[in-house]
C-alpha cells in the first residue's frame, strides 16, 4: 500500500519517528512510513463511506 498523492501538508515519517520518541515509542522511518500510509488510507476510507452514505 503506497500513498498515492504524497504532498508536502502530509506529516513527514521523520517528524513521526519524532514525535513518537517523544511518548517512549521508537519506531525507524520505515516503520513509520506504513504506520502513516495505514492511517492515510483509513482516513480516505471513513471519509468515503460518511461522504457516500
Amino acid at each position: 500500500m503506497e500513498i498515492e498523492h504524497y504532498n508536502n501538508k502530509m506529516l513527514a515519517p521523520e517528524v513521526a519517528v519524532q514525535l513518537l520518541a517523544r511518548n517512549g515509542i521508537n519506531i525507524s522511518a520505515d516503520e513509520a512510513k506504513k504506520v502513516l500510509e495505514l492511517l492515510y488510507f483509513l482516513v480516505n476510507l471513513s471519509i468515503d463511506q460518511i461522504v457516500n452514505t
